[in-house]
């Protein structure tokens, strides 16, 4: 199979939950990549959220949704995601036959080749599901449904205070560190996985939350959203022999350093 990128060209990804993932986390969406040049690509995305038949909007809502969850946009994207589906597709090992597990999300690739659309499907389902999440969130970002992402964090020792501001750009793939209000810092795209991968092991209890920016002393972080979090108070180890507190102590200070 030529993994080197049809340009133009057309590349329709399916994204769908195991079928294990219950509603109202359970979606299926599906992405138009259309290659016009090297330098321009535009996208057409839909995004379903499915199995909600039986459940209340009050339930719903306690989830972290909302009723009309579902979402549909057409645009273009910054070139750069030319390249890193370019990275992905030639990389990745493909077969032709579908394989459904209960436990695994499903993705499959439609592409034209000898003159036909046909369907082909990734073996590394890990690796693109970061991907396509990250594609996702850039998607979103373009469309205006979301911001760029933010994480604050805020240490107070009496008139000892630190403030670290992380926000990652999806869309522009640009990751920045703004430390007690000074100019900000490029950190690599890299990082940014390692930082989401310790701060949420660790167990958030929004009803212990804080509405307003702290004063008291203690170490606190919020999500951009308003709310602040203090560490053993609303953000908690997840069981009692982790340690998910002192790493997400320790690694805002090592980007900080």
């Amino acid at each position: 199979m030529d993994k080197n990128l049809q340009i133009p060209g057309l590349y329709t990804l399916r994204y769908q939950t195991a079928p294990v993932v219950p509603a109202p986390f359970s979606n299926f969406y599906s992405l138009d990549i259309h290659l016009i040049s090297r330098d321009e690509v535009e996208v057409d995305f839909s995004i379903t959220y499915t199995d909600r038949e039986d459940m209340s909007e009050d339930e719903i809502i306690d989830e972290g949704f909302t009723k009309n969850d579902d979402f549909k946009w057409k645009g273009s994207i910054p070139a750069l995601w030319i390249k890193e589906f370019d990275s992905i597709f030639s990389s990745s090992k493909i077969i032709r036959q579908r394989e459904e597990e209960e436990y695994e999300d499903f993705i499959e690739i439609e592409l034209e080749e000898n003159g036909k659309r046909v369907t082909v499907y990734p073996v590394d389902k890990d690796r693109w599901n970061y991907f396509l999440q990250e594609f996702m969130q850039a998607i979103f970002e373009k469309a205006g449904r979301e911001k760029a992402f933010e994480l604050n964090y805020l240490s107070i020792d009496g008139a000892d205070k630190t403030s670290i501001d992380l926000i990652a750009s999806f869309a522009s793939k640009e990751f920045s560190l703004v430390k007690n209000g000074e100019a900000a810092k490029p950190l690599k795209w890299s990082q940014l996985e390692k930082v989401m991968d310790t701060v949420y092991k660790a167990e958030f209890l929004e009803d212990n939350a804080a509405e307003s920016k702290p004063t008291k002393n203690g170490t606190y972080i919020s999500a951009g959203d308003g709310l602040w979090f203090q560490l053993g108070v609303a953000v908690v180890e997840p069981t009692s022999k982790s340690k998910e507190l002192q790493k997400i102590e320790a690694i805002f200070k090592s980007l900080a350093s």
